[in-house]
């Protein structure tokens, strides 16, 4: 008995250490979204919406990396040590589905249903680098892979503490997992909203 009440105290523990993580993260977020629309630390980490003017192109100022780009592309944000993350096979067999076996006749038989048997999938690391974000989209510097995407290609990023996804018009998403900084990651949330505005 005490061993339950242990290992309930463990994943408690476990569970609010991880919660307070992912606020503290989003609150930072929110500080630095709200830093590019002149709110105080305060007000910023309380919003879930900003509205009003946004002052990113003022107060913004690319950084310099050492790479070569295209005339009028410039860097904002940089996120180091990141995964591209991409489905693998693992090795392993699976199958599952309905299945119907009716006899017809001696020896013959009427199958049926909607089965699925082959190799499975896992979401596996596929290449470590650096994702850099300029004003015209987004590039992946891999070891292993690179990878261009301009902003008109991208519908939707999603963004949180462990990784970044975006959604392209096309094909399936782009996951890379790592440590995400939050104010870089507000500031490639402002250079979407900026390319969607336009």
């Amino acid at each position: 008995m005490e061993y339950l009440i242990g290992i309930g105290v463990i994943l408690g523990l476990i569970f609010i250490y991880g919660y307070v993580h992912a606020s503290r993260w989003e609150k930072e977020f929110r500080i630095g979204i709200g830093k590019y629309y002149k709110l105080p630390p305060e007000q910023a980490s309380k919003q879930t919406r900003f509205d009003g003017t946004c002052y990113f192109d003022e107060m913004a100022s690319p950084i310099n990396v050492g790479i070569r780009l295209s005339k009028g592309e410039k860097i904002y944000a940089a996120f180091d040590n990141l995964s591209l993350m991409a489905y693998k096979r693992t090795g392993s067999f699976g199958f599952g589905g309905l299945f119907l076996r009716k006899k017809v006749a001696p020896a013959v038989y009427l199958r049926a249903g909607v089965g699925k048997f082959g190799l499975g999938k896992s979401l596996q690391a596929e290449s470590v680098g650096t994702l850099y974000v300029t004003n015209k989209g987004v590039f992946y510097d891999g070891d292993r892979k690179n990878i261009k995407l301009a902003w008109e290609k991208i519908m939707r990023e999603t963004i949180d503490a462990q990784g970044i996804q975006l959604e392209k018009s096309n094909g399936s998403p782009i996951i890379f997992n790592g440590k995400i900084d939050p104010k870089e990651a507000a500031i490639m949330t402002l250079v979407g909203q900026l390319y969607e505005s336009l």
